[in-house]
């Protein structure tokens, strides 16, 4: 079977293939064998060997005995907004009696799945997901299979295919862009990671081409960075310094603010002096450095989806919901 074939079978195709329902699919897959008959049986077998449908797949791993075992996939641990959730996570795992096992997947959709697979096969009683955001078929498999499955930052489908978290963008980001209005900035450009699929840095830069207009009456100047390759972001950086008026620049997030305070740096330009600067994400390393910045709760977003799974552990009917939490901006001495 070509690679990738077997992702896009469901309990349904299985389902109409026998010519049963899917509950008595269900059933076979967690062995409750009572109410069908060894012919029924053998057909089912047959085809599940036939499709290479994983038998561990899916809800199985969730509707068995619980393990007290949470999974959490992230995208990229080496990010502290990562870190910090997953601390959240692994707290409050443990305040209901759970321990949390983790699967880093570098961003990388197939080993994405592989995780979800695998803690699945281990029976996990349910994983908070920070998506890669190319796996929506994937996605929407397990949510029509009812896996106890909560996405962490990034969520899928409006209304939400599964449960999910998220910050309030939209908010932080006006309160940042009025607090430069207000301290006497004339331009503001916005310096974001490439947006790609990610819903979040999507949100962010639809929050900074609304607000840029509302607030300053200017066109959007919006740089995506690459952050391998300084000398283009210098070059960004010198653009945006040729615009006339005062100038502040925002960031979207932490990891694109500690590139481009370097490249300030390397070009010998300060702030406050010669720009305001202003970061999405407030790391501990932004008050040493006088940064002011939109603090998101990043702990208690991680403690917040390990509620609402204990919620749908114990109530797997629950219908899929997404919750916003509100952000902070700390001013300091940048702008």
């Amino acid at each position: 079977m070509p690679r990738g074939k077997k992702d896009s079978i469901t309990i349904a195709d299985i389902a109409k293939r026998a010519n049963v329902s899917t509950t008595t699919i269900s059933r076979y897959l967690n062995g409750k064998y009572e109410y069908m008959s060894e012919k029924s049986r053998e057909k089912i077998a047959g085809i599940i060997k036939e499709t290479g449908y994983r038998p561990n797949k899916m809800a199985r791993g969730l509707k068995m005995q619980q393990s007290k075992i949470i999974g959490f996939v992230v995208a990229d641990i080496a990010n502290p907004f990562s870190s910090i959730l997953a601390k959240g996570i692994s707290d409050a795992c443990r305040q209901h009696g759970y321990s949390m096992t983790l699967a880093n997947t570098d961003e990388d959709p197939h080993r994405e799945r592989s995780a979800i697979r695998s803690m699945m096969d281990q029976q996990v009683d349910g994983i908070i997901v920070h998506q890669s955001g190319e796996n929506e078929a994937f996605f929407r498999e397990l949510a029509r299979e009812g896996a106890a499955v909560i996405f962490a930052e990034r969520p899928l489908g409006n209304p939400p295919i599964l449960d999910a978290f998220r910050t309030q963008d939209d908010a932080a980001i006006r309160q940042m862009l009025l607090c430069m209005k207000e301290k006497g900035y004339e331009r503001v450009g916005y310096f974001t990671a490439p947006l790609r699929h990610f819903d979040t840095r999507i949100r962010r830069s639809q929050a900074y081409h609304t607000y840029s207009r509302e607030f300053f009456g200017q066109e959007p100047l919006e740089y995506v960075i690459d952050l391998k390759q300084s000398d283009l972001l210098k070059a960004q950086l010198q653009d945006f310094l040729k615009q006339p008026g005062r100038l502040a620049l925002l960031t979207s997030n932490g990891v694109a603010t500690l590139q481009v305070l370097k490249a300030l740096k390397s070009l010998g330009v300060q702030y406050p002096r010669d720009v305001g600067v202003g970061s999405f994400d407030d790391w501990d390393w932004m008050e040493l450095a006088d940064i002011t910045a939109i603090h998101q709760p990043s702990y208690e977003l991680g403690c917040a989806c390990v509620e609402r799974l204990m919620e749908r552990i114990q109530r797997p009917g629950l219908a899929p919901a997404l919750q916003e939490l509100p952000c902070t901006l700390t001013i300091r001495n940048s702008l």
